[in-house]
């Protein structure tokens, strides 16, 4: 099953200049806990799927409201010369088709 198949919610934005993050909310406390379990959302698998270094990722679970939040360092910083997503709006795609067993 994939993420997007048992997620409310999977959006990206900026926080800030050099940041990206990414929410995923899920719809209650038991697939909370089976996205949890799966260990498919780690700073491991989020650096690999966006090709960052994994100092460059982290990962907060949010048990009470059945969310995890992803920040990523961006690359460019938001409104720089080739900056193609200024607000990080689509940036959660990759996120998508993560498989969660």
């Amino acid at each position: 099953m994939k993420l997007r198949d048992i997620a409310s919610v999977i959006r990206s934005k900026n926080a800030g200049p050099h940041t990206l993050t990414i929410d995923v909310l899920l719809p209650d406390k038991e697939t909370f806990v089976k996205v949890y379990n799966s260990k498919a959302i780690t700073q491991e698998n989020i650096a690999n799927l966006y090709k960052k270094n994994i100092n460059e990722v982290k990962v907060i679970e949010h048990p009470e409201s059945y969310s995890i939040k992803v920040a990523i360092q961006r690359t460019k910083t938001a409104g720089n010369f080739n900056d193609t997503d200024i607000y990080g709006t689509q940036q959660h795609a990759p996120m998508l088709d993560i498989v969660i067993q």
